[in-house]
């Protein structure tokens, strides 16, 4: 079971980021893709695997929808 839900906001080097999309990787861990939108409109994304986002989580970055 996933740890972190879609929509649900965490904050990286003070931007926050939406978790847009999750899916198993590798058949064994999550992977979340993340979604930042720029003031110009323009769309950044990564994709962390769940360790990355606890290291997030641990670390106080997460914001509480």
């Amino acid at each position: 079971m996933m740890k972190y839900k879609l929509d649900e906001m965490i904050s990286i080097n003070n931007k926050e980021w939406r978790i847009a999309e999750y899916r198993m990787g590798r058949g064994r861990e999550w992977i979340y893709t993340l979604s930042h939108e720029d003031t110009d409109g323009s769309f950044t994304t990564m994709s962390l695997n769940e360790r990355a986002m606890d290291g997030v989580a641990k670390n106080g970055d997460v914001i509480d929808v």
